[in-house]
């Protein structure tokens, strides 16, 4: 997996704080302090103002699908239907590598992989014939993203319960984000810890790192009583 990103807003702390002073008639800073105080504040609008793109390679289908689904970003995706795989590369989970079926995988792919050629060397399109590729198929994709839903993107997928591909790719979207704009480091968390003064797990079945919200109630409702 490899991930770059390719081009981002120039100066987006000041673009962003450009966008948000005119909002309050106030002087743009260069230290994001108004735009930190907006993103607490759940005015998120201004990171519309910044936008990253990234270039991603070495994924496989299976991930692509799941980046597909952000609906507020921009995608630009190797074609099966016009890029012939007839030598594609394959994603291989830690768990099945790790396995006895590791040898039935890779025979699978091989198969899949001489049907594919077979079937476009006797004169099946590519568009066809990408019938019988499997998920695991590595891709190739472009996304572009704002800061507003790249946030929302890392507070989905930086989750310890995120599937581990997405997760790995979140992780370096946000690594080559922070390295060129450190100030953005705090907005891009999984969503356990949106609010750092007080992190709580949203998901019904959470990774244990953190409470769920009814569990810090009832362990306050506890030592009140307790207290009393």
């Amino acid at each position: 997996m490899n991930i770059e990103l390719v081009r981002i807003t120039d100066k987006p702390i000041e673009a962003m704080e450009l966008a948000a002073s005119n909002c309050y008639d106030s002087k743009p800073s260069t230290t994001g302090k108004i735009v930190d105080k907006c993103i607490k504040s759940g005015h998120t609008s201004i990171t519309e103002f910044s936008n990253f793109h990234f270039h991603i390679e070495g994924i496989s289908r299976v991930a692509s699908h799941q980046l597909v689904r952000y609906r507020h970003a921009s995608f630009a995706q190797r074609s099966q239907r016009y890029c012939e795989e007839d030598d594609f590369k394959c994603v291989i989970p830690d768990t099945i590598s790790r396995t006895n079926y590791i040898s039935d995988y890779l025979d699978f792919m091989y198969k899949a992989k001489q049907l594919y050629k077979n079937l476009t060397e006797h004169g099946i399109p590519a568009e066809d014939a990408r019938f019988v590729l499997p998920n695991a198929c590595e891709t190739v994709i472009d996304i572009s993203m704002n800061l507003r839903e790249l946030m929302h993107f890392c507070n989905e997928r930086l989750c310890n319960r995120a599937q581990w591909e997405i997760q790995r790719i979140a992780q370096l979207m946000k690594k080559e984000v922070i390295e060129q704009v450190p100030q953005l480091e705090k907005y891009l968390v999984p969503k356990c810890e949106i609010n750092p003064d007080c992190p709580y797990c949203p998901e019904e079945k959470g990774c244990g790192k953190y409470d769920s919200l009814e569990e810090i109630y009832k362990k306050a409702y506890s030592s009140d009583e307790v207290s009393e």
